[in-house]
């Protein structure tokens, strides 16, 4: 009995595992009212002289102008994916917080789902020594 409700756990812990990341990584919704993605969008967008905060935390004169900017590309009806695309080209890769689905954002991306299938394979392996 107690080797079954090991066995039952470690599938659970794994499952809860597998929904965590599953959440996480669902896209969100993309919202139409300017202000929401002006917030969301200038989260996403590191300041290019801030290490390491996003122009929604810095308080920079640089991370100010460049929510304007944001602004501007919003109100021109430009898609996130432009804004992502004229920030980038603009300062570099680094301002993106999220990385791209290219090169080594793919990696990045990829590491959540490489651990869980080691840890399911270190699992996996150890039940079957102990059986």
């Amino acid at each position: 009995m107690p080797e079954t409700v090991h066995t039952v756990f470690g599938w659970l812990v794994a499952g809860a595992a597998l929904a965590v990341i599953v959440i996480g990584l669902w896209p969100a919704p993309a919202d139409a009212d300017p202000d929401v993605r002006e917030q969301q969008l200038s989260q996403r967008i590191a300041c290019p002289w801030c290490h390491g905060q996003s122009l929604a935390e810095s308080d920079s004169e640089v991370a100010q102008d460049l929510v304007v900017i944001l602004r501007e590309k919003i109100d021109a009806g430009w898609s996130d994916d432009e804004i992502y695309d004229f920030f980038a080209s603009s300062y570099g890769e680094q301002v993106l917080l999220d990385p791209p689905l290219t090169g080594w954002g793919i990696v990045l991306w990829s590491l959540p789902l490489i651990g869980l299938v080691g840890g399911g394979w270190v699992i996996w392996t150890r039940q079957r020594r102990l059986t």
